[in-house]
């Protein structure tokens, strides 16, 4: 049986309840940051649906019926998952219409289908229409489930017809518990291991197993030199890309919001990097404001770009990134 998370059960209790009272709806939509663990609470929760040897109190799948056996076999015909062909593309509405097909016909074993749509994000304009009228005439039997880390990117028409499950960052006991279980020889502290990751736990054994946290210094250091230093930016460029541009985006957004902090309240401000804050400081003493204002807007729409739909460049928004810090001057505001 699949396991949730001790920081997910009030959001499996409210759905426990509501499969209980019979009020479970056609669509779903679950939501929250990276690293929260929806794809697994999904799981758990479709085989606890498609159970059908289960009493209406339980929380959880029996784990022995012929659907839970299926499930695990990850052969379950009742249950479809949605996915792009290739991580990081889109789903493609080919897809969404095989959907479609899908849930006109009976449940295999004679309960409901579930079909999970991770990430829901990933359907552009047209393949979210395609759904739509699915999403409208819902089939008797059939469960649409969505996942989204950003529901935001969703249209409209879409979020309105789903009931929303959210899943917000976690920083409590629960998750710092299963941290100091979970984490080998951990340099920082949980509460701040979590802070850095925006409050997604798995979020966090990703940067340790990874090794991303120790890249922060070089990032600092690269901001420095590109700043000060007559240097190539595509030699920093070629550091960034080792790292990943996803990672690199995503730490320099969380370093600049630090040090614009730092340099708009340098002893009382509250930043992610805490154990970082002394190099932050030093840093900040050396640049504008408003570069840092700036820098920081560019980053955030350059992330945009990066995990929007479009398939820009990774490698030419790294480039953009470099350039612009390197020759950014205030004639250029």
């Amino acid at each position: 049986m699949l396991d949730i998370y001790p920081w997910q059960y009030e959001q499996m209790q409210r759905l426990s309840s509501m499969c209980q009272q019979k009020r479970l709806p056609h669509a779903l939509l679950f939501s929250g940051p990276e690293g929260i663990g929806l794809k697994q609470f999904t799981l758990s929760f479709a085989m606890k649906i498609l159970c059908i040897s289960k009493d209406n109190q339980s929380k959880v799948a029996c784990g022995k019926c012929k659907s839970c056996e299926l499930f695990k076999a990850k052969s379950n015909p009742d249950l479809k998952l949605i996915l792009p062909e290739e991580k990081g593309k889109l789903i493609k509405v080919d897809q969404v219409r095989e959907l479609i097909d899908y849930v006109s016909f009976k449940s295999f074993l004679g309960g409901i289908k579930i079909i999970i749509i991770n990430p829901a994000d990933a359907m552009n304009r047209s393949t979210a229409n395609a759904l739509l009228k699915t999403l409208e005439e819902p089939p008797t039997q059939s469960m649409l489930i969505l996942l989204t880390h950003r529901p935001s990117i969703l249209p409209v028409t879409i979020r309105s017809r789903c009931q929303k499950i959210n899943f917000k960052p976690t920083y409590d006991k629960a998750a710092n518990d299963w941290l100091d279980i979970n984490l080998k020889n951990p340099q920082l502290s949980s509460d701040l291991l979590l802070r850095l990751a925006r409050g997604g736990p798995l979020k966090v054994i990703e940067l340790m197993n990874e090794d991303y946290l120790s890249s922060r210094h070089g990032l600092l250091e690269d901001l420095d030199i590109l700043d000060k230093q007559n240097i190539d930016p595509l030699k920093i460029v070629a550091r960034w890309q080792n790292l990943g541009a996803e990672n690199t985006v995503s730490w320099l957004i969380q370093i600049i919001n630090d040090l614009v902090r730092l340099k708009l309240c340098p002893d009382k401000a509250t930043i992610m990097n805490l154990d970082l804050r002394e190099d932050l400081q030093g840093l900040t003493n050396t640049l504008d404001l408003l570069k840092l204002m700036r820098g920081y807007d560019f980053i955030l729409l350059k992330y945009k770009e990066l995990k929007g739909p479009m398939n820009y460049n990774s490698l030419s928004i790294l480039e953009e990134i470099a350039l612009f810090w390197k020759n950014y001057d205030n004639s250029t505001a």
